[in-house]
């Protein structure tokens, strides 16, 4: 693993050698938008496809937790192991925070049980009048209630398990009873382990928009990313399983994204109504999966730092402080338009975020998210 530093050096991406099949494929077609293209076709078509030489290349990554050490020390802090998931931060030999697992002492007690929930934490985010979806936790085996508020609200609907992290189980724009159906069988096979018999599932109203995720750190924003769905531009003649195999391929000078790319067979596609041996026109953006999944599911994270308007900072922040305790969490927003707050709803509050999406994004400029963290433990350990 590297060492972080507070400069850190990107390299370029490097040609790569492709396989005798992909040398006889056209070259990668530039994006045909239709007219009913949505804001996340819009945003690849003229923020990811022109820059796809672009991509960034990682030679090694170093994790979450190693990113928080590495910026602590830099900072004189000395970081004592308490156990294997426990450490305790010292200044001039006094404890001025430490961590758990990922979590750091910027994380109450009361936030962490609130995070853990999705309908708790739009509950919060409702109490404090911050624009969320509209939503009802319901008990898995009441689905005939699941069909009845989904009619009421009278649109497409989320569906998603309430205590699901890393996008597992989430389903989009579902408007009939089958698909409803199918989207808790989905839900349900997420359920972790460790769920209780309080587990719910979440039904709530779908909102279009990009999935932009906001890492804040007390009143300010340290790093924004949109995570860009797994997806493939067609060029006439190659198959959706030869072009996904040949993104895949592309990615693999990039030690963030190698381990991180899902197997691309039938059944994976099958949600999105395609088969490996279908055949795309030229030019089409074509997602492979329904959400932007930068964890095992192909997902991309384009830095948008820089372009965040002030609108969507202050609706993060807001997101960030309707849970009490809170001082460093992503905040997941659906935002229609990235050039305003207009329609923008937060999704989520989640202080486990990973942040090596931020240090290592596919796009645009490293974040250093972690360093931000620590002057916040800093500066509340010098009042």
């Amino acid at each position: 693993m590297s060492s972080d530093s507070s400069s850190p050096a990107v390299s370029a991406a490097s040609e790569h050698a492709v396989p005798e099949a992909a040398a006889r494929r056209p070259e990668r077609p530039a994006p045909v938008l239709s007219g009913s293209a949505d804001v996340v076709e819009r945003f690849i078509a003229e923020q990811v496809e022109p820059r796809a030489d672009q991509l960034r290349t990682w030679s090694s990554t170093s994790q979450h937790d190693q990113l928080l050490a590495a910026a602590a020390k830099r900072r004189k802090i000395t970081v004592k192991t308490i156990s294997d998931s426990n450490r305790l931060l010292f200044l001039s030999g006094v404890v001025i925070g430490g961590m758990d697992s990922i979590i750091t002492s910027l994380v109450s007690h009361q936030a962490r049980r609130v995070s853990r929930s999705k309908q708790m934490t739009k509950k919060y985010l409702m109490a404090s009048e911050v624009p969320t979806p509209q939503g009802r936790a319901i008990s898995p085996t009441e689905f005939s209630r699941a069909v009845k508020y989904m009619k009421a609200l009278g649109g497409p609907v989320a569906v998603k398990p309430s205590a699901g992290r890393a996008g597992k189980g989430i389903s989009t724009a579902v408007r009939t009873e089958p698909e409803l159906r199918q989207a808790w069988q989905r839900a349900m096979a997420s359920r972790s382990a460790t769920a209780d018999s309080k587990y719910q599932m979440i039904v709530e109203e779908h909102h279009p928009g990009l999935d932009v995720r906001v890492y804040v750190v007390g009143e300010k924003v340290a790093g924004a990313i949109v995570r860009v769905p797994f997806h493939v531009v067609g060029d006439g003649v190659s198959t959706v399983g030869e072009l996904a195999e040949a993104e895949i391929s592309r990615r693999g000078d990039n030690a963030y994204l190698r381990p991180r790319q899902p197997k691309v067979t039938d059944e994976f596609l099958e949600p999105m109504g395609l088969t490996r041996d279908a055949v795309l026109e030229s030019g089409r953006i074509q997602r492979l999966t329904e959400i932007a999944d930068t964890s095992r599911g192909g997902g991309l994270a384009v830095d948008v730092t820089d372009e965040l308007p002030e609108t969507l900072r202050e609706l993060a922040v807001d997101g960030l402080w309707s849970i009490p305790g809170l001082s460093a969490a992503a905040v997941d927003l659906l935002v229609p338009d990235l050039e305003s707050g207009e329609g923008a709803v937060v999704l989520d509050v989640n202080p486990y975020a990973n942040l090596m999406q931020f240090r290592y994004p596919a796009y645009g400029q490293p974040r250093m998210v972690h360093d931000a963290i620590i002057e916040q433990i800093l500066h509340r350990a010098s009042k």
